[in-house]
């Protein structure tokens, strides 16, 4: 019968377990050292050995010639399987969680052993016992009999309670590099004639994210997959991931606002079992690599080209901004039945906020150019002039319009100040108002509804709408209003210069009109201590200020800036 190369290739004695030499160094010397302790904790990330190291640390202490914490092999425990050898109890706690599990092993636990000098209890996954059965094993753990060693095992020991923690000597084992895995791989591929690239077991160690049992299995798996030499695009195909070559093209589609693009790629990956979630996953450490790459490339050692070609497109605080998004979408995907549909519509968020960063700066950019070139204009117009004299009346009245113009920059500076404080105290008032008569339940409520706002995502009248409320998050609700914060004042003043638009969304989904505002996190965080301590009262006061008006004021003011500070400010005759 075939054998699993991880169960095959399973370490038998200390030397051959990898990555875990401080664990191993210090479970030999206290048997070299007769200083075994009655419990032990193995606290670790799946496939990193602690069920491999328990299991050689339960013959080791059972081994009658047994050298510098070596076993030796020839005595009747160590000849024995650990199936076989009674003095060594496996128990795995997931699926013998009871009290009566545990009350069996109290009863059993004063039985002396049969051959060792020891009797183990190798209890895995420990965490998952009920806290009646950690009860159950607290007073036999604390005063056990001489001959009996326990060892738990778990992924999780923050749900293991201090109590037993407390109890046992803890052994953190960590996560196994990339190089040691490789190695191991590789060792393996040579025992059992496999033929692979070296590029594949580099993937296939990489995959493994630090557990040596999932990049054996990967490699278990892809060696049934085909019978010829096995290849990089073999790895990806077994495990549904995608290549680092494979993601930038996708994010190249995101960066040219090829949005078609972008979805044909997801729905091609898709209707070739590609994981989404993998994919997903896969685009944060391209994205991480590529951060890495910019700052100083000595990080990555191969697909420089890629990594060169994507920065050269995107700065690093999009980067960043791109991978906030992508992780947040990562943990939607584990809430929601349709991760393919959260990726598509973290790309369009995606776009959405690059097609309005872009647009904002290709409007500053037309105004330097037209600012440039009348410049340009005016000095090819000087240069004419050659060697002819330019009276002291001409420089006077120069003098005179450049006055004139400074002058109406200072007051439009002050008109621009003047609209800035009618929105701040429109959106004072509606703060005021909503808190005046905020309700918890209109507020749970009023979050539930807004759920519905993901059907609006893909509305080519709404989605930009449902795209910044989605970007925001509800804080207060009452009877009419609404409050949403933002990371930044410059998002929340977004929110409220799209006010009407919004609101029209909101009616749309809740059939009702709620009158809504944003403010920044800082300001926020303001306002709720104000609240919750009482320092000042919120008083509902009537809107007079309309912010229809603000908003104009506000289109025309930024028009007019342009023109007040990129005018022509000095003329020549």
């Amino acid at each position: 019968m075939y054998q699993a190369l991880y169960r095959k290739y399973r370490p038998k004695t200390f030397d051959e377990v990898a990555g875990q030499e401080v664990v191993v160094k210090t479970l030999k010397n206290s048997v070299t050292n007769n200083k075994i302790n009655h419990a032990y904790l193995f606290a670790g990330p799946r496939g990193c050995g602690k069920t491999t190291i328990a299991k050689i640390f339960a013959k080791l202490v059972n081994c009658e010639n047994s050298s510098n914490g070596i076993p030796c092999n020839k005595c009747v425990c160590c000849t024995q399987s650990n199936e076989q050898n009674m003095d060594v109890i496996e128990m795995d706690a997931a699926s013998n969680n009871g009290v009566d599990e545990i009350r069996e092993i109290n009863n059993k636990v004063k039985l002396a052993p049969t051959l060792g000098k020891y009797k183990i209890y190798i209890i895995d996954e420990v965490h998952m016992l009920t806290i009646g059965a950690f009860n159950a094993l607290l007073k036999t753990l604390e005063e056990p009999p001489a001959h009996v060693i326990f060892i738990l095992a778990t992924t999780d020991p923050h749900k293991v309670p201090i109590t037993i923690l407390s109890r046992c000597q803890r052994f953190d084992l960590k996560k196994i590099s990339d190089e040691q895995i490789y190695n191991r791989l590789k060792y393996i591929c040579d025992n059992e004639n496999i033929k692979i690239e070296e590029d594949a077991i580099f993937e296939i160690a990489r995959l493994g994210d630090g557990s040596l049992r999932d990049a054996i299995s990967i490699l278990d798996q892809v060696v049934a997959y085909t019978n010829e030499t096995i290849t990089l695009n073999d790895i990806h195909e077994v495990n549904g991931t995608i290549s680092q070559e494979n993601v930038f093209e996708l994010i190249n589609c995101a960066v040219n606002n090829n949005l078609t693009g972008v979805i044909n790629k997801i729905n091609e990956y898709s209707n070739r079992g590609k994981s989404i979630v993998k994919i997903t996953e896969e685009i944060i450490l391209f994205l991480r690599n590529s951060i890495l790459f910019k700052t100083t490339s000595d990080f990555v050692e191969d697909k420089k080209n890629i990594y060169r070609e994507i920065t050269k497109k995107v700065s690093t605080k999009k980067m960043l901004e791109y991978i906030s998004i992508m992780n947040e979408s990562l943990l939607d995907m584990k809430k929601f039945s349709n991760p393919k549909m959260i990726l598509e519509l973290a790309f369009i968020k995606l776009l959405d906020e690059k097609e309005f960063n872009d647009k904002k700066n290709e409007g500053e950019e037309k105004v330097i150019e037209k600012k440039e070139s009348s410049i340009k204009k005016d000095l090819d117009k000087n240069s004419k002039i050659n060697d002819q004299n330019i009276d002291e009346e001409t420089l006077n009245q120069n003098d005179k319009n450049l006055e004139k113009k400074i002058s109406k920059v200072e007051i439009d500076n002050k008109l621009n100040e003047q609209i800035l404080q009618e929105l701040n105290d429109f959106v004072e008032i509606r703060v005021n108002n909503t808190l005046s008569k905020f309700s918890k339940k209109e507020t749970l409520e009023f979050k539930n509804t807004l759920k519905k706002i993901m059907d609006y995502v893909m509305d080519e009248k709404y989605n930009i709408y449902a795209t910044m409320i989605l970007d925001g998050e509800l804080k207060a609700v009452s009877d009419e209003y609404a409050i949403f914060t933002y990371a930044t004042s410059h998002l929340s003043n977004l929110f409220n210069e799209n006010i009407i638009n919004i609101e029209n969304l909101i009616n749309e989904i809740f059939n009702k009109h709620y009158k809504v505002v944003a403010v920044d996190l800082e300001k926020w965080n303001i306002i709720k201590e104000d609240f919750n301590s009482k320092k000042r009262k919120f008083e509902y006061k009537t809107e007079e200020i309309s912010i229809e008006d603000i908003i104009n004021k506000l289109s025309k003011e930024s028009d007019d800036d342009i023109q007040s500070l990129f005018g022509e400010i000095v003329e020549y005759n």
